[in-house]
């Protein structure tokens, strides 16, 4: 294989030494990377329609609900553990165990949106992990202090 990069690499040299790159078609003019090229050419009008109108395909609208609920309840819960700080009065306790079981079903509900969200989406270069409950609150506490 080195031999064959090296070789296609000084045809490369050569050709831009000799000109053969100087009077391409576009030269000076930029370059649009508003379409994808590897996108399918029989749905490419439609993005182009749904991108002009401001909307994305439903996968990645859900993708980006999923995503601010989740900012939403992390806020909400970064709220709560300021309230209601471990230490402090029972009552205060009361309430930040109910504030962490409201994120926790907000999480699992979440999760299964999830679920069907990465059986939409068009790659797995697209799916999304799901959330770690435990992870997301010992996060939340962690940046709280």
């Amino acid at each position: 294989m080195n031999r064959l990069e090296s070789m296609a690499e000084k045809r490369l040299r050569e050709a831009i030494e000799n000109g053969e790159f100087d009077n391409l078609p576009g030269k000076g003019e930029p370059v649009y990377l508003s379409e994808n090229p590897f996108e399918d050419p029989d749905l490419r009008v439609v993005h182009r329609l749904l991108r002009n109108a401001g909307f994305a395909p439903a996968w990645i609208e859900e993708r980006k609900d999923i995503d601010a609920s989740l900012a939403a309840g992390r806020t909400k819960l970064t709220r709560a553990w300021s309230l209601f700080r471990e230490g402090g009065k029972s009552p205060s306790q009361a309430e930040w165990a109910r504030s962490v079981k409201e994120f926790t079903e907000l999480v699992m509900d979440l999760n299964q949106r999830i679920r069907i969200y990465n059986l939409k989406a068009q790659s797995d270069v697209f799916h999304r992990k799901h959330i770690d409950v435990k992870r997301a609150i010992a996060a939340i506490i962690e940046d709280a202090k």
